[in-house]
């Protein structure tokens, strides 16, 4: 295996680790915790900084430090340069919860190298910080932001129905019974039109991705999956564990985001009794599946 792709799985599977020996086990507690992480380097810091910091979806940050602030473990003051922002402190409670935080990735870092030669541990410590300092070196210039960040996604709200509706007719989707959904629909915007919509039924843990499309002037590859991620971002913060879709058109491009095609007889119940399923897609719709498991927060 190459080095850069050595490097790219050892991160991914530290990334998880760390997440389960520090409990951040769902995307909401995932995101908190990489608030507090970055909160505690810092004695202030405005949430515009912190988003570009952590290069997250602005709504996820912004539901972090509401629960966060919530406990009682983040202050927001106007920043006094400009009362627009806000800025960002942990308290005294949130300083003790960061340093317990840090404190149980430290030691779970000990963990990985603990059985290192002192020669070896120092070597590691070498290679290491010179990796550290080339991606410092690079900060701000990751293509996977700048692309997935050209257009602005946020949750639906009931305002947003007649341009939904209409990227719905155009593109040909269901519309009858989609504006019962729009509390699990994300948008996404280009200044203030909307030209992405994408959602999901939850129906316990399963869910059925729906009224998903990216108007013709804004289609291409990069924010059909930026809309997709943060659809299934969604879907997973509300205790969803496997989604399906029907499909006619798009079946090669869910396929490249995970999807599986499977037999419409072993869809669960719930499923099968969504009005999609029943009549509104035609029966020649492709039943594709996708698992949650292992979804990351912050991937590119």
């Amino acid at each position: 295996m190459k080095t850069s792709s050595l490097l790219r799985e050892v991160v991914r599977e530290y990334v998880r680790s760390q997440r389960r020996a520090a409990d951040c086990g769902d995307t909401a507690s995932t995101v908190a915790c990489h608030i507090l992480g970055e909160l505690v380097r810092a004695e202030s810091i405005t949430q515009q900084a912190l988003a570009d910091r952590l290069m997250l979806d602005k709504g996820w940050i912004s539901r972090g430090i509401d629960g966060l602030a919530d406990e009682g473990l983040v202050t927001r003051t106007p920043d006094p340069d400009d009362r627009r922002r806000l800025q960002l402190r942990l308290t005294r409670s949130g300083q003790m919860r960061a340093a317990a935080l840090e404190a149980r990735l430290e030691a779970h870092g000990g963990s990985l190298v603990g059985d290192l030669t002192v020669e070896q541990d120092a070597q590691l410590a070498a290679l290491l910080a010179q990796v550290l300092a080339n991606l410092r070196a690079h900060r701000g210039g990751a293509p996977c932001k700048v692309e997935r960040e050209a257009l602005a996604y946020r949750r639906a709200d009931a305002s947003d129905w007649p341009a939904i509706e209409t990227l719905l007719r155009a593109a040909r989707l269901p519309v009858e019974d989609a504006a019962g959904h729009l509390a699990h629909f994300t948008v996404g915007t280009a200044g203030p039109e909307i030209v992405a919509v994408g959602g999901f039924e939850a129906h316990g843990t399963d869910a059925l991705l729906r009224s998903f499309v990216v108007a013709d002037a804004a289609r291409n590859p990069t924010h059909g999956a930026a809309l997709l991620r943060h659809v299934l971002l969604d879907a997973r913060a509300a205790g969803v564990d496997t989604v399906y879709l029907l499909t006619q058109t798009a079946e090669r491009f869910f396929a490249r985001h995970g999807f599986a095609p499977v037999e419409r007889a072993n869809a669960p119940q719930s499923i099968r009794q969504t009005r999609e399923f029943t009549g509104l897609c035609p029966a020649s719709a492709r039943l594709m599946v996708r698992s949650l498991s292992g979804l990351e927060a912050t991937a590119c």
